[in-house]
């Protein structure tokens, strides 16, 4: 298959579409290996994500605009593939607005298998039947369009009685709909978004939706709620859970929620809650909520329908509203996260409590990828004295990861010590342009610090925040005094991920260095003797196989 390939993103012409010029970009030196961009134009959220069990083939829509490399009307849903959920191919746009003023917003795609809809006749495969339900704005409302393909996704045919379901409201968008197998029907979350409600509808065949119920004005609530979703997960088997569960099946469901302006971060974010849904309500199980990633760059998840193992895979889009249209990559902007696997799992919160809590784990097909010299360390006690240096390839572009698990010992330093385990990765032409990761004692604290950089738009935008924290709980406690813990870090060329204690706890964040000024160098240096004991360090260069 070809590789992020960069072709003509042709509009898709639906109903009375204006067509539009699509411009061309040559591939940036920037451009990350494995987070999926758009060839040319502008990106936001996921849509109608699925996987095609015919052609064993993954779908990822966004929101799309070709004309411009900044958000604005008319909007589209761009279209990409993958085999492998690590690299794509650029499809043709396959939905389009009516009207150059207005735009399909956020939705999702199910597959109508047992043709409920009515749309499909024998000429296409049951696995194919792809039926897309999403939000049509106008200057005056938001309302749920139904759209279907015959030919695997790529194009679609607009349901001639649509609107399929209308709310008197320009704030009412990004229905997610899944089947519900225990009711028989399928189920759409939809937002309602500034009343602060997530309602829930039903419907026997995806063109007459019922209302069921509301969830409204639970946890952080922001400027509004979008793209809402439900996905149903195995609860994990404890003898002493503290968390109810289906007595019949042990499973729990979790309701995803983003909300812009106002995460704890700044921007946007998603929240979740895990809870139960009998196909009328979800009901949580406790009032707190969580959230699914604790970085600054992460909004909009939405997962996959039909994944072929029926396991819960979703993406994000890694940026936030903040600063989105001025982040400075051309001819594109925005990326998505890698795409992740979810579970359910006890998380040991502080040392008293556990929670129910979302596991996040990459999915990364290595055999996609080239590698260059592994570097690793192990089982020393690190000191000031010992910091290490590596040299990596600079034969390889900007792909890098590495895994770090250490101790701290909370005996081996004074209140007013700055006691910091610095991680830090180096550009190859220009060295004063480096990430600077690491934990920090007495603040019991994860840190990253993306503000080493000549790139203006980081010095000058006062939405970028250089430097944050994340609250990293230790993977275990040794004794009264020593604890372990853990993190996994991929950097690709422009955006970092950082998987905590095997992913019990992710940050996304992007970062800028100027063109071309890719990661060889990795350095692990402490600021005090005594406090850090090193049980794995492991780093390698990466890149993708021509």
């Amino acid at each position: 298959m070809k590789l992020l390939s960069i072709i003509t993103l042709a509009a898709a012409t639906l109903a009375s579409a204006t067509p539009i010029e699509l411009k061309y970009g040559n591939e940036s030196i920037n451009r990350p290996l494995i987070h999926m961009t758009p060839s040319y134009g502008w990106m936001n959220d996921p849509n109608g994500l699925w996987y095609d069990a015919k052609e064993k083939l993954w779908h990822y829509y966004f929101q799309y605009n070709p004309n411009d490399s900044v958000w604005g009307l008319p909007l589209y849903w761009g279209h990409a593939t993958s085999k492998n959920l690590t690299t794509w191919d650029q499809q043709d746009a396959a939905i389009a607005p009516l009207k150059n003023d207005s735009g399909a917003y956020s939705g999702s795609i199910v597959v109508d298998v047992n043709n409920t809809s009515g749309f499909f006749d024998n000429a296409t495969d049951p696995r194919q039947r792809a039926v897309a339900i999403w939000t049509y704005n106008t200057p005056d409302s938001e309302t749920q369009y139904i759209s279907y393909s015959t030919d695997g996704g790529y194009t679609f045919i607009n349901y001639d009685g649509n609107p399929a379901l209308s709310n008197n409201s320009t704030q009412f968008r990004d229905p997610k709909v899944i089947w519900h197998e225990e009711s028989q029907k399928w189920i759409m979350t939809v937002a309602k978004s500034q009343e602060f409600k997530i309602a829930i509808y039903s419907s026997p065949n995806l063109k007459n939706w019922t209302h069921e119920s509301d969830f409204t004005k639970e946890g952080l609530l922001g400027f509004q709620y979008e793209c809402p979703g439900l996905s149903k997960f195995s609860a994990p088997q404890s003898d002493n859970a503290t968390y109810p569960t289906n007595s019949t099946d042990s499973t729990k469901w979790a309701l995803f929620i983003s909300i812009n302006p106002g995460s704890p971060q700044g921007g946007s974010s998603t929240e979740y809650f895990i809870g139960d849904f009998n196909g009328t309500h979800f009901v949580p199980d406790f009032p707190y909520t969580s959230i699914l990633d604790l970085g600054r760059d992460f909004y909009a998840l939405q997962n996959f329908y039909n994944s072929p193992d029926g396991e819960v895979y979703g993406i994000g889009w890694a940026s936030n509203w903040m600063y989105s249209n001025y982040v400075p990559t051309d001819p594109w902007r925005s990326s998505t996260s890698l795409v992740r696997k979810f579970s359910l799992e006890e998380f040991q919160a502080n040392p008293e409590s556990k929670l129910l809590n979302i596991k996040s784990t990459p999915v990364i097909d290595y055999d996609t990828l080239n590698f260059g010299e592994t570097f690793s360390y192990e089982n020393e006690t690190f000191d000031t004295n010992n910091s290490l240096s590596y040299d990596l390839s600079k034969n390889f572009d900007g792909l890098i990861e590495f895994n770090l698990t250490y101790t701290v010992n909370g005996s081996a330093f004074g209140k007013s010590d700055f006691a910091d385990l610095s991680l830090y990765l180096i550009g190859d032409s220009n060295s004063d342009e480096y990430l600077r990761l690491g934990f920090e004692g007495n603040a019991a604290a994860f840190f990253i610090d993306r503000g080493n950089t000549d790139v203006e738009f980081v010095k000058e935008n006062p939405f970028f925040t250089t430097r944050m924290s994340v609250n990293n709980q230790p993977s275990r406690y040794i004794d009264s005094e020593i604890s372990q813990y853990k993190v996994y870090g991929i950097a690709d060329r422009n955006i970092l991920e950082l998987y905590f204690n095997d992913g019990s706890q992710v940050s996304t964040n992007t970062y800028f260095f100027t063109g071309g000024n890719f990661i060889t160098e990795v350095d692990l240096e402490v600021g005090v003797d005594g406090v850090y004991q090193i049980e794995e360090f492991k780093v390698r260069q990466m890149t993708l196989k021509l």
